[in-house]
């Protein structure tokens, strides 16, 4: 599973070729990350990993996310373009163990947060939160986010 998990970052940044950059995140899900910069208000970001606090499980999540770049200033009013707050909406998908046997749950949710991004040459770090709201098999509202950091090319 994991090496599956590390070819779906991958063959993307394969085709797209441009700015996209992977990584690592910590929290909920902890694993990886993806980022694809469409355009320089607008970009694509995809996380793969486990949660292993509460119901534990597998969450694969995409999000499209809209890019506020030079909103914060600094001393002077000097714009800081290298840190970037963004808004997101995307979903998630999670196989979640119901017990210690083999039984499995499917969650299907919308998730609509954001967060923020420093970016310093080819590196990123970032800390996001995003509330969920997974309508299959039930209504049920998590939140997830984390910290983490991802190499552009």
């Amino acid at each position: 599973m994991k090496k599956y998990s590390i070819l779906l970052f991958l063959i993307p940044c394969a085709l797209f070729g441009g700015r996209y950059g992977i990584g690592v995140i910590i929290g909920s899900p902890t694993g990886f990350t993806g980022k694809y910069f469409m355009a320089r208000r607008s970009a694509i970001q995809i996380n793969a990993g486990w949660s292993f606090l509460g119901d534990t499980g597998f969450h694969i999540t995409g999000d499209y996310q809209f890019l506020f770049p030079g909103v914060i200033r600094g001393e002077e009013g000097r714009s800081l373009e290298n840190i970037i707050p963004y808004l997101g909406i995307g979903g998630r998908f999670r196989v979640k163990k119901i017990d210690p046997g083999d039984d499995t749950e499917f969650h299907i949710g919308l998730r609509l947060g954001g967060g923020i991004e420093y970016l310093i040459d080819r590196f990123g770090v970032f800390l996001e939160i995003y509330p969920v709201v997974d309508f299959i098999p039930g209504t049920d509202f998590d939140f997830e986010g984390g910290l983490g950091f991802r190499f552009y090319f």
